[in-house]
């Protein structure tokens, strides 16, 4: 902490003092700054860097507790404090409970409030219609919808609906975590004012947000949870009793035919079942005679929708392996015209967005960029601009996309190779939504594929790579406990594709596997190996197989992307594939 007259200040406090942390959004100098108070006297400030991490998870409501750990040093001009803070879960837990049971009993019953928070002023479609009205008949159902022609709003909307009426649970599916986490931030915002309870349940999640989820999944306090196949198929137990969800969709349905070689996929109608039949929806854009069999087989779906809409006002333009981006960029957008950048990074998107700026500025084109990582209120000055036309470039990671569903988008530009066909759908069939003519820019080549296998690498380690970390942090280790923090053992240990977070992943695999023991003491986190079990099986750790599913769908996806004729990439995008059975049943 920094402020002024400290010596004087701290000079009445004693060990164990409680003190209150609060915020100061609108801190001249720091926007993540963190007040202390001892009473109504105010110490000063977290430090920044610490701020920084703690500010938008007090933004998100989490609360923390404060008190003096200890007073150190002595003399009048040289006395110091340690401040020690905790989150406290309870006061987080009862705060958020009680403003969502006060946004619950403010609903009137209107479902058109609803839909407006999913669709803004547009009206389902017919086909999506046709969707909701077989599930208010209460069957298994499939949905097969083109990109960009709403499938999400067929799960989302009744979901609401049933939370908010009766209590009902539904539980979405997701092939990959990076599409449920994206789904999630969306969600969450747009929702947010009905009071409803929702939560992601995958491997990447932090270790508070996992306790949160266990703690609503003991007590069945949650309305909506996104979850991977694999987090369901290693903790499906959860989902019984109070948390036993009335309603289940799948989106990217395809995947219970294409994946079957994965075990949660495999397994996926069985696990279903076990939850006691709740009611499915299945969605997705390819389905042919073989994957339709499948997918109505294994969901046992007896009645679908399929929405023959093709979009034949998207083109894609051949630029992959185009050297200078940035020349490819100020040529396009000087000419006008409304885009979106999409990068695979926040710091990615940040440069490009800062390059852009200067090389537009005689344009008087604005330019500005966005991700998951920006402040909420900084994200919805980025959506409004754009939207009422005061920013024609946002230069943004996937998080610009979910939920923000404009229509005079007349340019996408996918800058970096995408991890998967899913993302690559989902970006370029944002151009274009009020059906005139619109341009997806393909502008990745093969250099982004290497740039994408050292990303999943360090978020995905290898068997391999476990081998080599485990191996070499149980060998810093003394008497068997290892203190530093991730960055510091990623520093010693040095190791190609292995960076902080590589080892923060590697430490949860570990302890999930028995393998060690995380705590923290006075100095900091710590890891405590334990004796190894007798047997390992890395295919039946949730977060191991998550990162395995995201390191195949990217190679899967790349081969095309980075080969196919721009006629296929096309006809990806811009028409469903569908099988040879009646439009509706």
């Amino acid at each position: 902490m920094s402020f002024d007259g400290r010596q004087d200040t701290i000079a009445g406090l004693r060990e164990g003092a409680q003190l209150e942390l609060v915020r100061e959004p609108a801190h001249e100098k720091d926007p993540s700054a963190i007040a202390v108070f001892y009473g109504t006297l105010r110490l000063g400030y977290i430090r920044a860097a610490i701020a920084k991490h703690l500010a938008p998870l007090i933004d998100g409501g989490a609360r923390y507790r404060a008190r003096v750990e200890n007073l150190t040093g002595g003399g009048a001009r040289s006395r110091g404090v340690n401040v020690f803070v905790a989150r406290d879960a309870g006061a987080t837990v009862e705060e958020r409970s009680r403003e969502r049971a006060a946004r619950r009993a403010a609903w009137s019953g209107d479902a058109q409030s609803v839909r407006a928070a999913l669709l803004g002023s547009a009206q389902p479609h017919e086909f999506q219609a046709a969707v909701l009205e077989r599930l208010e008949r209460g069957v298994n159902t499939l949905a097969l919808f083109g990109t960009g022609r709403g499938k999400s709003f067929c799960f989302q909307f009744p979901a609401v609906l049933r939370a908010l009426a009766g209590g009902g649970k539904t539980l979405a599916v997701y092939p990959l975590r990076a599409l449920a986490n994206d789904q999630y931030e969306a969600l969450v915002r747009r929702l947010e004012p009905f009071g409803l309870r929702i939560l992601r349940a995958n491997g990447s999640i932090e270790a508070h947000e996992r306790e949160d989820l266990f703690a609503a999944l003991r007590e069945g306090s949650w309305d909506l949870i996104l979850a991977t196949p694999e987090f369901l198929a290693f903790h499906k137990e959860a989902f019984r009793g109070a948390s036993a969800p009335s309603f289940v969709a799948i989106d990217e349905a395809h995947h219970v035919y294409e994946s079957r070689h994965r075990p949660a996929y495999a397994g996926l109608g069985k696990t279903i079942e076990a939850l006691g039949a709740p009611q499915v929806l299945a969605l997705t854009a390819t389905a042919d005679d073989a994957a339709f069999s499948r997918i109505a087989q294994e969901l046992r779906v007896t009645a679908w929708v399929i929405d023959p809409t093709v979009r034949k006002n998207l083109h894609l333009i051949d630029a992959r392996g185009r050297r200078d981006k940035l020349e490819y960029l100020s040529d396009l957008f000087s000419q006008g015209g409304k885009g979106i950048v999409y990068c695979n990074s926040r710091s990615e998107a940040g440069k490009v967005a800062e390059r852009l700026r200067r090389a537009l500025a005689a344009h008087g084109a604005e330019v500005m960029f966005y991700h998951a990582g920006m402040p909420s209120a900084a994200r919805r000055e980025v959506e409004g601009y754009f939207r009422e036309g005061a920013l024609r470039v946002v230069v943004a990671t996937s998080a610009f996309g979910e939920g923000i569903d404009l229509p005079d988008v007349r340019h996408v530009v996918l800058y970096h190779l995408n991890f998967d066909f899913t993302e690559f759908n989902q970006q370029a069939g944002r151009a274009g939504r009020d059906g005139a003519d619109a341009f997806v820019h393909l502008l990745y080549g093969e250099s982004d594929r290497r740039i994408n296998d050292f990303i999943i690498d360090r978020g995905a380690p290898t068997i391999a790579t476990l081998r080599r970390l485990y191996t070499g942090m149980k060998g810093a280790a003394r008497d068997g406990i290892l203190s530093a923090n991730a960055s510091d053992i990623a520093r010693t240990l040095d190791m190609d594709k292995a960076d902080d977070r590589t080892v923060r992943v590697a430490a949860r695999i570990f302890e999930d596997e028995g393998l060690v023991e995380v705590g923290e003491d006075d100095n900091g986190r710590y890891l405590r190996f334990l004796a190894p079990p007798a047997k390992i099986d890395m295919e039946r750790n949730e977060r191991f197989a998550e990162g395995e599913a995201e390191r195949e769908a990217f190679a899967r996806f790349a081969e095309f992307a980075l080969t196919a004729r721009v006629e296929d990439l096309e006809r990806l995008v811009n028409r469903p594939i569908y099988p040879s059975v009646p439009e509706r049943r």
